[in-house]
């Protein structure tokens, strides 16, 4: 890893010297800058290797035993005694009187007087008092100027175009077809029929059944006076009878008769009709067109402004206010009353007066109780304890560690102990054209800063800065890449320290170790 950093570093070291070498050879003809050496401490960005306290959890497997209540429930006999209450009930005539009401309704003749209210419309005077307004108008004069169009018109010849329509007529052949009715007989038969009963007889069914035979196996007696006639059964043909149904059937009736058609036969005939045709016959005209063309003319005139001021006069008015009397009106009326009249009649009734003895009698009763009682259950479970432990863990850290740099500063033309030059450029050279640069004058930001560099410039303006850097002289930093995939131990390269003795190479002129680059021109082709 090493080797190969040495042969990148040669190779950029290279690439740096030659581009110098190249331009102070096109500008040898001209003038040779001087250069002084000048020591800088910039911070380099260093990875070291720490470590920190970190604490790390890990989970124990314990046997825990833990108890738990568990309830059952137990039976147990209970034996009571019950009081059980055996009514008794006995009846007893008694003998009371009561009094019912006998309720008597007679009418009576009465006069009623009947008040009903009337509703009247009566009118009230009333004063009251308004505030009129009085307007009173004054005038005075305002001077105004108006703008007033003044049109001319003024009349140019414009010749047209005009197609004017010529009708011409003309006689066309045109023939139409007409149609003429033509009637024919033609002989038809149509159907007159009708439905007629008719009737169909069904055969009866014809078979074999079991039947019984008396003479089927006759044995005659001696001199054929007496004889045994048994009976049994055999096969006999037997027909059921027969069946006749009644159905409607359509019987045709075919009649001729002439029947009338009449047709309407097409005649194509020829008649002459007139037609008219248009055609546009091309006419040029010339007319006078008038141009109006307004001109705005001033005028100052004076009106009468009216200014309206307003007054309230109180004014007292009488008006009539319409309200509704309820004007009462007695009419007497005859009605019935009716008058009841209510006596009490002696009555003398039984009734059977129900008497209850209540005796107690005493019963032993067992009944099964549920009883519910706690017993504890032991249950052994794995719990998962936390344990910490105490580790230290590597980390790395970015420090800034200061580096010696030697730097080549141009000194001023005219005063060899001056500052050195930071802006500006020459007028007495040709514009530098070299490979590093670009054919641009706009100012570009690199990518890359540089690893002598802190920070870039945050705020880019359009004034042209130096492009004279300092070099670093020693072994450079190796890529991004190489620095993240290497132990800290190779990153570590020993830098040669300087010394006024070391043999200095020409500086480069290059604009990535810069934020910008410029371009040299003359004068004449300076832009801005």
């Amino acid at each position: 890893m090493i080797r190969r950093l040495k042969n990148v570093t040669l190779c950029t070291l290279t690439t740096l010297i030659a581009s110098p070498i190249a331009m102070a050879q096109d500008d040898a003809c001209c003038f040779q800058p001087t250069y002084r050496l000048q020591s800088e401490t910039v911070m380099q960005p260093q990875t070291v290797q720490k470590f920190r306290l970190a604490y790390e959890t890990e989970y124990v497997d314990e046997q825990v035993t833990s108890y738990r209540p568990v309830v059952k429930t137990r039976t147990e006999e209970k034996v009571y005694q019950v009081a059980k209450p055996i009514t008794e009930t006995s009846y007893r005539e008694e003998r009371f009187t009561v009094w019912k009401p006998v309720v008597e309704t007679n009418y009576r003749e009465e006069s009623v007087q009947r008040t009903r209210y009337v509703a009247e419309n009566r009118e009230r005077e009333e004063q009251y008092t308004t505030l009129k307004p009085v307007v009173e108008t004054q005038y005075y004069q305002q001077r105004y100027a108006v703008q007033r169009p003044v049109t001319e018109t003024s009349f140019y010849d414009r010749q047209y175009a005009v197609q004017r329509p010529v009708t011409e007529t003309q006689l066309r052949t045109q023939a139409y077809t007409a149609y003429r009715p033509m009637t024919t007989y033609q002989s038809r038969m149509y159907d007159a029929g009708s439905y007629v009963p008719q009737q169909t007889i069904i055969p009866g069914q014809t078979g074999y059944a079991r039947s019984w035979a008396r003479d089927a196996n006759a044995t005659p007696g001696p001199l054929g006076i007496l004889g045994y006639y048994p009976r049994r059964p055999v096969l006999m043909p037997y027909q059921t009878p027969a069946q006749v149904q009644t159905s409607y059937a359509y019987r045709p009736n075919y009649i001729q008769q002439q029947v009338a058609q009449t047709q309407y036969v097409p005649e194509t005939q020829q008649v002459q009709v007139p037609v008219q045709v248009q055609r546009m016959q091309t006419e040029y005209m010339t007319e006078r067109v008038p141009v109006q063309r307004t001109r705005m003319e001033t005028n100052y005139m004076t009106q009468n402004v009216p200014v309206q001021t307003t007054r309230m006069i109180p004014t007292t008015e009488v008006r009539k206010i319409p309200y509704v009397v309820q004007r009462p009106v007695t009419e007497t009326l005859t009605r019935k009353v009716p008058v009841t009249r209510q006596r009490w009649v002696q009555e003398e009734q039984v009734r059977k007066v129900p008497v209850q003895s209540t005796r107690m009698t005493y019963e032993t009763r067992k009944e099964s109780v549920p009883v519910q009682y706690i017993e504890h259950e032991a249950i052994t479970r794995t719990v998962r304890r936390p344990v910490t432990r105490q580790k230290y863990e590597p980390y790395y850290e970015t420090l800034m560690v200061p580096k010696q740099v030697v730097q080549r500063v141009p000194l001023n033309y005219f005063d060899p102990y001056a500052a050195a030059i930071r802006t500006g450029y020459s007028s007495y050279s040709a514009p530098m054209i070299a490979s590093s640069y670009s054919s641009s004058s706009v100012v570009v930001q690199p990518e890359d800063l540089g690893s002598t560099i802190l920070e870039g410039p945050s705020v880019y303006d359009d004034t042209p800065k130096t492009s004279m850097f300092k070099v670093e002289i020693g072994e450079p930093e190796p890529p991004k890449s190489s620095i993240e995939d290497s132990e800290p131990e190779e990153l570590e390269l020993q830098s040669a320290d300087p010394s006024d003795s070391d043999t200095v190479e020409q500086p480069e002129l290059d604009a990535t170790e810069a934020a910008f680059r410029i371009k040299w021109m003359p004068r004449l082709a300076r832009r801005t």
